[in-house]
């Protein structure tokens, strides 16, 4: 069994996550959480908060086979914040994949985060940090960049393409060859029946356009 350090307090999920893993193989023993700065927050429901990022080194003397999972999900930048930190002191970084899910002939980088109920298809390739919640849908050949973020209820059809950074909203749908392009945002609900350009928000059925992150919001 490894010890197992996540970073990131926002987000109770990664307790049932670990928990599930457990209960099917011996996999890890949750030691704590850690926050980029030291704050109020004492607990993440059982498990305390063991300090911010600059006790990393001391907890690596202590510990041995000692792992890492990011779980910094406030933004983006925090959550590279969080990566470089981690590189800084070659952690050794996991992913946490529920056990139900059928991963055969799925290939994934590092730290990814896949929760129960999601289905995924053939020949999917993913990056690193990917983050799939509840009952989500990664059909067969689809390709997924570094940093993207499916929410629950969200459907990726055949042969879709998430690029970097991307965040797909709760119940969206991306038709079969569509791309969803670098930072841009899939708005809850909505349907792509378009490749999405890097940078845009986009809502509706059918999606369009409804900010290019370029731009002021509200212009």
């Amino acid at each position: 069994m490894k010890n197992l350090v996540v970073l990131g307090t926002t987000n109770n999920l990664i307790i049932k996550q670990v928990d599930a893993i457990n209960r099917v193989r011996n996999g890890y023993r949750l030691l704590g959480f850690l926050e980029k700065e030291k704050g109020e927050t004492k607990s993440v429901l059982e498990y305390p908060v063991l300090g911010d990022y600059q006790i990393i080194p001391v907890l690596m003397e202590q510990y041995k086979d000692l792992v890492f999972f990011n779980h910094v999900n406030v933004s983006l930048d925090e959550m590279k914040t969080a990566d470089a930190v981690l590189n800084r002191y070659s952690c050794e970084r996991i992913s946490l994949i529920h056990p139900a899910i059928d991963m055969n002939r799925v290939c994934h980088g590092q730290n990814c985060l896949i929760c129960d109920g999601t289905v995924m298809g053939a020949n999917v390739n993913i990056g690193r940090h990917f983050t799939c919640r509840l009952h989500a849908t990664i059909s067969h050949d689809v390709t997924i960049g570094n940093y993207v973020y499916v929410s629950p209820g969200a459907t990726v059809c055949g042969y879709a393409t998430l690029k970097d950074g991307c965040d797909l909203g709760a119940g969206c749908t991306v038709l079969p060859y569509r791309s969803i392009g670098k930072n841009s945002i899939v708005g809850a609900g909505a349907v792509v029946t378009q490749d999405v350009p890097d940078d845009v928000t986009v809502v509706g059925v059918p999606a369009k356009i409804i900010r290019r992150h370029d731009e002021p919001a509200g212009k």
